[in-house]
C-alpha cells in the first residue's frame, strides 16, 4: 500500500494546483489500484510464448480458425505486490482470434472468438494456423488509475461544475504519461481502463446479453441496466505492441472484462481502435 499512498499524495498535489478543493475531493476517491505491465516492476509477467491449456482441453476455435495464445498470468504471484480489487487469485491463460477479420466483441455470436482458461495449466502444442507471439517478459508495478474523461462519472461532474472537463482531460493525460512513461504500450491489470473510444461497461453488458452493437454511439440502456453496468470491471488491458507483433489499431487496445463473482471463463472482450 506504500506505492498507492505516495501516488495519492502526488495526485492530490497535482489536482490542488489546477482544481478547486471541492472538485479534488470528489475526484480523488474515484482512483482505483491497478498494475501496469512494462519496464521495471517488482514481479515478472510473461506475454506470448509457449501456449498453456488445461489437461485434455481441445485447442479453442472460432469460425473454424484456431485462436491465438496471448499469454498466461499468475495472479496469485502478483497478489504480494498490492491488493487490486477484482483480480482473481489463480492462474489464467488468454486466447484471442487476433488475425483479421477479428472479433470486436460487439455481438453475442462472437463469444467464441476469445477464451480464458483457469486452473491447472500445462504446455500445449499450437495447431497449424494459430499465430505465435514471442515470449516477452514485463514487470508489474502498482499504480493508481484514474477514470478516463469519457467515463460517466466524469461526465456527470461536468454537468455540475461546468468547465472542469477540459482541465481534467489535461490532468488525466499528464498522469497517464507519468504512470506509463516513454510512450510505452499501456498493458494493465485491473483498475480503470485507458479508453480509446467510449466506456466499456455498457458495451459489455449490451453485447453479452445478445444485442448487436451497430452504432458509434453508446447503447441505450434501461435504468436497471445502467446500474448493472457498474458490475463490469477491467481484468486485462492489452495494447498494441511491436515487440509482440500485436497491432489492434493506431491506437488500439483489447480489453478483457469481467463481473464480480463471475467465473473468468465468462469474461467478455471488447476491442477499441482509432
Amino acid at each position: 500500500m506504500d506505492h498507492f499512498a505516495a501516488q495519492y499524495r502526488r495526485l492530490h498535489a497535482l489536482f490542488d494546483v489546477f482544481l478547486a478543493p471541492e472538485i479534488t475531493a470528489l475526484l480523488l476517491p474515484l482512483t482505483r489500484p491497478a498494475l501496469r505491465l512494462g519496464a521495471g516492476g517488482e514481479a515478472a509477467v510473461h506475454l506470448g510464448g509457449a501456449p498453456l491449456l488445461p489437461p485434455g482441453e481441445r485447442w479453442p476455435e472460432w469460425n473454424g480458425r484456431p485462436l491465438d495464445f496471448l499469454g498466461a498470468i499468475d495472479f496469485a504471484g502478483l497478489a504480494r505486490l498490492a491488493e487490486i480489487p477484482g483480480l482473481p487469485s489463480g492462474r489464467a491463460a488468454f486466447y484471442y482470434a487476433s488475425e483479421i477479420p477479428r472479433p470486436w466483441g460487439d455481438e453475442a455470436g462472437q463469444r467464441d472468438g476469445w477464451r480464458v482458461f483457469t486452473g491447472d495449466l500445462h504446455a500445449a502444442t499450437s495447431p497449424s494456423g494459430a499465430l505465435s507471439y514471442p515470449r516477452t517478459t514485463l514487470g508489474a508495478a502498482p499504480f493508481l488509475s484514474l477514470p478516463s474523461p469519457q467515463e460517466p462519472v466524469v461526465q456527470r461532474l461536468e454537468t455540475v461544475y461546468s468547465g472542469v472537463l477540459p482541465v481534467y482531460e489535461q490532468l488525466h493525460a499528464a498522469w497517464t504519461r507519468h504512470t506509463c512513461p516513454d510512450d510505452a504500450p499501456a498493458h494493465q491489470l485491473g483498475g480503470w481502463p485507458t479508453l480509446v473510444q467510449r466506456p466499456l461497461g455498457p458495451d459489455c453488458l449490451y453485447a453479452s446479453t445478445g444485442r448487436t452493437l451497430n452504432s458509434l454511439n453508446p447503447p441505450a440502456l434501461t435504468p436497471d441496466e445502467e446500474r448493472a453496468v457498474d458490475e463490469w470491471h477491467l481484468l486485462l488491458q492489452l495494447d498494441s505492441d511491436d515487440r509482440l507483433g500485436w497491432h489492434w489499431g493506431d491506437p488500439g487496445r483489447i480489453y478483457f472484462c469481467t463481473r464480480r463473482n463471475t467465473p473468468l471463463e465468462q469474461t467478455w472482450l471488447t476491442v477499441q481502435a482509432a
